[in-house]
């Protein structure tokens, strides 16, 4: 017996090196396997194992459970050091793709934070912007504008103020109208002065409402009216009803059916001293910009605009935007002068109340709240809005203007916040841009979810794909490095129970 025990085989010390490099081989799998893995990439995995071989005899032990449902984990996006409350866990779907629930986070340092985001859809977008301090106000304005601008260019969708707060109904013309029908009896019946006193009353209740005026209709009651003038001998007040008459509606002509040649000729060279005249310019700023301005029925664009040449004379100007009340004025342009208007729009009494709710819940109080402020909520259903973006605007500890911006999505109470916007001229970085990117991306479903970095444990690890690539690669090696030794040792074959390399 003890013969038998000192004789051993040819291969004994191959295998026995075997042994050695299989248990260190195993060993510098599991360690590299222990180690942090910060980025995953989501897949579905089968795995099926094998129980390992061994001196002892052999038992049936249970293998590890296999993944044979599927097992997605979500994108892990900034670094390890970054710490959140709680991982993302994903919603799984059997036929859509998985997307990480939104859930609060803090804000992180030093750069703007999706705290959590809509999943895929998107809605209609409420963005004001409110100064915290009455000097600021101008700045708000401006802020708003430019967000508004952006996110519109980035092909976002806003709320439509203009269904939200329908303008007022149109002043009635009928005054106007009734002045003009009895001024043309009376001119049709020879009544010349009772006629010409009709349709400068006419004129008057037409221009008394600038932002109803229709162009003919003025035009009309003032070629009527030189036409009762001359017929009175008065050709100068004539000849002066008439240069109103081309001013209000250039392509006005008269019906050689319906007036004389004394009419007619002194209409055209009514026509030619106003076509002969230098034309001036018209400047309309507006608070806010973006308004649209129409002169006699006529869109020039919208504001602030500049530099529109338009011919001498007194132009209804009609400033409006969707939500305030319109602006109208007469501007008197001269002939080769710029002539300059100024819009103040008022909000209607709706928006004037969404903008009080806003004010509310632009504070720095509602801004830390985890829930949107019911300030933010009442505005999202008067405006049937889903997304509710707010920016606060005031000045920093050096004076320098800064703005701060939040979104809440109404629907899932997801929330970007943290977002700082530079106002200080020249500021290159953390400007409205890229504050309306953002939001872009908000509102676009793009998410930040994030793993816990918890300690790692055995039964995470063996569901990881990663470490059944690392043990995978190690038993190849091994496998190798028993299969050269065994075929050095060629008179007998290598018995994986009796050999002793197992563990």
């Amino acid at each position: 017996m003890r013969g038998r025990l000192l004789r051993r085989g040819p291969g004994s010390a191959s295998i026995r090196a075997v042994t050695t490099f299989r248990r260190c081989s195993l060993l510098l799998a599991f360690m590299l396997a222990t180690s942090p893995a910060y980025g995953q990439s989501a897949r579905k995995k089968k795995s099926s194992k094998k129980s390992p071989a061994t001196t002892q005899p052999v038992k049936t032990t249970q293998a590890p459970p296999a993944d044979d449902e599927e097992s997605i984990e979500p994108r892990i996006f900034g670094s390890p050091n970054d710490t959140d409350e709680a991982a993302v866990k994903p919603r799984v779907t059997p036929d859509a793709p998985t997307v990480a629930q939104p859930e609060a986070a803090p804000a992180l340092s030093g750069e703007s934070a999706v705290a959590s985001a809509a999943v895929t859809a998107t809605g209609p977008v409420a963005l004001f912007a409110v100064a915290r301090t009455s000097v600021v106000e101008e700045a708000a304005v401006k802020l708003e504008d430019e967000l508004l601008r952006r996110l519109k260019l980035g092909g976002v969708e806003l709320v439509d103020l203009g269904a939200a707060f329908p303008p007022p109904p149109p002043a009635s013309l009928t005054r106007a109208d009734t002045l003009f029908e009895q001024g043309r009896s009376d001119y049709d019946n020879l009544d010349p002065e009772a006629a010409e006193a009709k349709f400068r009353a006419a004129a008057e209740a037409y221009i008394q409402h600038p932002a109803e005026l229709n162009p003919e209709r003025l035009a009309r009651t003032y070629l009527f009216l030189g036409a009762s003038r001359i017929l009175n001998g008065d050709s100068p007040g004539g000849m002066e009803a008439f240069k109103l008459a081309v001013v209000a509606e250039p392509a006005m002509t008269p019906d050689a059916a319906l007036f004389g040649q004394d009419v007619l000729k002194a209409f055209d060279q009514a026509r030619a001293e106003v076509t002969a005249r230098p034309a001036g310019t018209l400047v309309v700023e507006s608070q806010p910009a973006g308004a649209s301005v129409v002169m006699r029925g006529k869109a020039l664009g919208v504001t602030p605009l500049k530099g529109v040449e338009v011919p001498a004379g007194q132009h209804p100007v009609v400033v409006s935007l969707p939500g305030y009340s319109a602006f109208a004025q007469y501007a008197s342009v001269a002939s080769g002068a710029s002539t300059e208007v100024k819009a103040a729009l008022e909000p209607t009494p709706g928006l004037s109340a969404v903008r009080d709710a806003a004010l509310h819940a632009a504070t720095e109080q509602a801004f830390e709240r985890d829930t949107p402020p019911p300030e933010a909520r009442a505005i999202g259903e008067r405006l049937n809005a889903r997304y509710v973006v707010l920016a606060a605007v005031s000045r920093g500890e050096k004076g320098h203007l800064q703005a701060e911006l939040q979104a809440w999505d109404l629907r899932s109470n997801a929330r970007l916040r943290g977002v700082e916007i530079a106002l200080a001229p020249g500021a290159k970085k953390n400007g409205p841009d890229a504050a309306a990117e953002q939001v872009r991306a908000f509102v676009n479903g793009v998410t930040l979810p994030r793993v816990a970095e918890s300690g790692t444990s055995f039964s995470t690890l063996i569901k990881r794909p990663w470490f059944w690539a690392v043990v995978g690669g190690a038993a190849a090696v091994t496998a190798g490095a028993v299969f050269v030794a065994t075929s050095q040792d060629k008179g007998r074959p290598f018995n994986p129970v009796s050999g002793g390399v197992g563990f």
